[in-house]
Formats: C-alpha cells, sequence, structure tokens
C-alpha cells in the first residue's frame, strides 16, 4: 500500500470522525433533536413586584434566580413604566434585577418574564459549599444539640442522617428538639437553626428558597426547602416532611441569606410568582440554550446570522447533498449529464416553480433554443459570439413563454425565469455540439440523464428531514466530504457497465 493511499484513508477517517463527533455531540450534550418534530417544554415565570414609591428616587433590586443542573434561565424581558432596567451582580456575586427612576410616587408595578429551558445535558454538578455562621447556644441548648446529633447516627448516608434530624424536629414528641424551637426566632428561623445543628452534625446543607415549576399557575410564593450535599449531588428535602423532592422542575431563586428583594425609596415591597408551561420545537430551545451557555459550537455558527441570511445558508448547506447525488449516479451507476453541476442548479430552480412545471419548462426552453442554434450552426461563427448569440435567444424565448402564459391566462410561465439563463444558454450550446459529433442519441441519454438527476436533487433538497439535519448538524458535511472523497477514489465497474458487459460472461 502506497503512501497516498494511506493518506487517503486518514483523511476519509478524520473528516468522518470529526462529522460524526459534532453530530454526537450537539445531540447528546447540547439537545438538538435528529427529527424535526421533536418539542421540548418549556415554562414562562412572570414575577409581579408591587410596592409604595416615597415620592422620590427609586432603586429597585430582585435577586435572580441563576442556572441549574437541570435549568437554564434566557430571556429577560422587563416591564416597567419610566424605570431604567439592567442587570447587576450583587454582594455574593449573584445576578440581580435593577430597576432605577429619578422620581415614583405611589402604587408601583413593575413586571419580569423569563424563559426556563431544561438542560438536555446536565453540567457536572457544583460542590462550592459555605459554612453557615455558627449557633451561639445556652448551656442547655447546648445539651440539646448533641442530644439530637447522638441519635443521627454515623454510618448513614447524609440525606438520611438530614431526614432523620428533621423527623426529630416534626414529631413533636423529642424535647430536645421542643427546647429547641422555642428559641427558633432567635437563629433566623427553623431553616436556619437546622442547618446550623446539619453544620455541627457534619451535614453539608443550605437553605434555598424557590418555585416548582407547572403547567399554569398564578400568585405563586416561593417554598423554602434544604438542600443537603450527598457525596457530589445537592438533594432537596422538604424540611416540613423531610421527604425527599425532585428538583428537576425546581427554581431556585434564593439561597441561604440572599436577599430576594430591595427596595429604596419605597415600601409595602410584594412578589407574587405566575408560570405558565409551553412546547417549543427543540432546535430552538437547543439554539437558544447554546447562545446563553456561549458555546462555541453555537456562538460561531450560523445560527448566530441574522434570519434572512439563515435561510439562504440553509439551501447552500443542502448543495453537497446534490452533489454527491451527481457522484454517486455518475461514479457508481455510470448516468450520463451534461456537466457536473447543471443537475444541482436545475434542481435549485425546481425548488422555486416545483417538478413538473420545471421539467416541462426546462425541456421547451432547451427545446427551442436547439431549434435556433442549429441555424446559427450553418454561418460558422467563432465561439464567443456564437454563445452570445445563444444568450439572446434564450432571453426572447424566455419573453416569448412569459407573454404567452399570461394570454393564455397562465402564470406559471412567468417562473421560467428562476432558469439560469447563462447556464441555460452553455447547456444549449453544448448539447448543439454533441447533436453535431455524435447524434441525437447521446444527447437524449445526457439531456435524459441531466433531468433524472435532476429529479433526484430535488427530491433530496426539499425532504424536511434532510433540510433540519443539515440545518441543525452542517457538520454532516465533513461526513459527506468523507464519502464523496471514498467514491472518488473507486476505479471499479460502474452499475451500468455490470449490465453492459454482463453477456461475456454468460457461458456458451
Amino acid at each position: 500500500m502506497n503512501s497516498k493511499k494511506i493518506q487517503l484513508k486518514i483523511i476519509i477517517l478524520l473528516l468522518f470522525s470529526l462529522g460524526a463527533a459534532g453530530i454526537y455531540y450537539k445531540n447528546q450534550v447540547l439537545g438538538f433533536p435528529l427529527l424535526p418534530e421533536k418539542k421540548e417544554k418549556v415554562w414562562t415565570v412572570e414575577t409581579r413586584i408591587s410596592f409604595v414609591a416615597e415620592q422620590g428616587p427609586v432603586t429597585v433590586s430582585l435577586n435572580m434566580p441563576d442556572d441549574s443542573a437541570d435549568l437554564a434561565v434566557v430571556d429577560l424581558k422587563s416591564t416597567a413604566e419610566g424605570y431604567d432596567f439592567s442587570i447587576e451582580k450583587g454582594q455574593q456575586g449573584h445576578k440581580r434585577a435593577v430597576w432605577k427612576k429619578a422620581k415614583a410616587r405611589g402604587e408601583q408595578k413593575i413586571f419580569l418574564r423569563a424563559t426556563i429551558f431544561r438542560r438536555h445535558q446536565p453540567p457536572p454538578p457544583s460542590v462550592v459549599f459555605k459554612l453557615p455562621p455558627p449557633l451561639v447556644l445556652n448551656e442547655a441548648q447546648q445539651v440539646a444539640v448533641k442530644s439530637l446529633v447522638a441519635k443521627l447516627g454515623k454510618q448513614k448516608s447524609p440525606l438520611e442522617r438530614a431526614q432523620t434530624l428533621l423527623g426529630l424536629f416534626n414529631s413533636g414528641r423529642e424535647p430536645a428538639a421542643a427546647l429547641l424551637l422555642k428559641d427558633a426566632d432567635r437563629f433566623g428561623g427553623k431553616l436556619s437553626m437546622v442547618r446550623g445543628i446539619m453544620a455541627m452534625a457534619g451535614i453539608k446543607a443550605q437553605t434555598v428558597k424557590g418555585l416548582h415549576l407547572s403547567k399554569d399557575s398564578r400568585n405563586r410564593k416561593l417554598r423554602g426547602y434544604l438542600e443537603i450535599l450527598d457525596g457530589q449531588s445537592w438533594q432537596l428535602i422538604n424540611p416540613r416532611t423531610g421527604q425527599h423532592v425532585n428538583r428537576r422542575d425546581f427554581l431556585v431563586w434564593q439561597s441561604n441569606d440572599e436577599s430576594i428583594i430591595e427596595v429604596v425609596g419605597g415600601s409595602h415591597a410584594r412578589l407574587k410568582f405566575s408560570t405558565l408551561e409551553s412546547r417549543m420545537l427543540a432546535s430552538r430551545a437547543a439554539v437558544a440554550a447554546g447562545k446563553h451557555s456561549r458555546n462555541l459550537l453555537v456562538d460561531f455558527s450560523i445560527y448566530t446570522l441574522p434570519v434572512a441570511d439563515q435561510n439562504a445558508f440553509k439551501l447552500l448547506l443542502l448543495i453537497p447533498f446534490g452533489a454527491l447525488v451527481v457522484v454517486i449516479l455518475r461514479n457508481l451507476v455510470g448516468i450520463s449529464t451534461s456537466g457536473t453541476f447543471m443537475p444541482i442548479l436545475i434542481a435549485m430552480v425546481f425548488l422555486q416553480t416545483s417538478l413538473l412545471l420545471g421539467l416541462l419548462l426546462f425541456v421547451l426552453v432547451v427545446g427551442i433554443g436547439l431549434t435556433l442554434r442549429s441555424y446559427l450552426s450553418h454561418l460558422n461563427l467563432l465561439l464567443v459570439p456564437r454563445i452570445s448569440a445563444v444568450l439572446v435567444f434564450v432571453i426572447f424565448i424566455y419573453v416569448a413563454i412569459a407573454v404567452t402564459s399570461v394570454k393564455l391566462g397562465l402564470e406559471a410561465g412567468l417562473q421560467v425565469t428562476y432558469f439560469p439563463m447563462i447556464i441555460i444558454s452553455w447547456t444549449i450550446e453544448r448539447m448543439s455540439i454533441l447533436w453535431e459529433e455524435e447524434g441525437p442519441r447521446d444527447v437524449f441519454v445526457q439531456g435524459g440523464g441531466s433531468l433524472f438527476s435532476a429529479a433526484l436533487i430535488y427530491l433530496v433538497m426539499q425532504n424536511r428531514y434532510i433540510n433540519h439535519f443539515t440545518y441543525s448538524f452542517p457538520e454532516v458535511l465533513l461526513v459527506l466530504l468523507a464519502i464523496i472523497i471514498m467514491i472518488g477514489s473507486y476505479s471499479g465497474y460502474r452499475l451500468s457497465e455490470l449490465f453492459r458487459f454482463e453477456p461475456m460472461v454468460r457461458k456458451p
């Protein structure tokens, strides 16, 4: 095996591997669907802030929900008349929505909407943990805490120990727990006190408040829960029951001691939350989530182009499929065509006109053009003037077909202008020369092969599954390139040649 063949196999393998790896990553990690109909569940969460302004400058700061392992928060939109809106970082590094107004008076309302996507592939869990401030206990309370910690056991998992501790507080039958609950307010409430006791027991826990996303709900409030670090993942438990809670649809809005809302220049602030579940095409959701996470495969791709330009590139991305069809038909099947790329260009016209109308117009234009070109062959013109004359003929043919079609009350003939006149002119010239040199049979063979190839390419290009797959996974072009190069190295018999030489292998 020579070095060129080795290089060829390496190139084919490399292209195929890169394309397949890109498709796999975008499907499994970024959530791009393989089928166009697939839809993803998304939620719209609306926050309503109401307060009374004190006739002066007002600043409202709302803690924002952070992305979690399961959910991504995107598309923040604010509705607040006269307020300047911005996203800033708070003292603890968390994002906060901030509204400012130079002067406000009376009842004020601010609305904030966010779209929540489910992550297709959760990122590695965050195990950042911040110890709570130690509890300041008197002697009796210290004895009570030691008694509770002794009942947790050391062989259980952190989640089981936390649930056991909550069970002692919720049962109402544990004297040590009852003693501590009497002074819970001094420790910041029951949840903060339990979290501090868990820290003393070696259990890493944090308090969170958030929303369980549901199909449709209005005027909801944030609910408090405890998160327990069990191994490398955070587990959510209900402090009122001690039960483990599925956090897949839980949107964390506040952690530990973060302030939910701060109003400067106003009072009586109130928060209400509403959620609405809907369905979105999975491809749109994946693009939005990829842009939000600044993924390179999305951030530096056609998805960041304006919509009009994206539509143009959708068509361009389909052209390699047409090239693959031509390569297969010519190199493996043995079908002759008039040029390599003419079937692709004709197929692109068919996308604008429809298949049957496009075939009819093509045959009509080329047929009339060949008749006129046959007259030019008797004038012995030079090549460039002859082709230019054919181009003028083609324009006259376009005009004649369009005018005749309108006069007959048919608008279909107007679509003849979709055919690129330069390509049609060159096709007429080539077929005319072929007619003179080889005869009409070869003209019909090449012309028929071109139209057959164009029809197949049209069926491939207008297939919605191929359209979706090519747009969602442009990496498939690397796989197509590998296949085209592989076919280009094939030097065996074509399918038509097998039928042609089949009588030679028959037994006498």
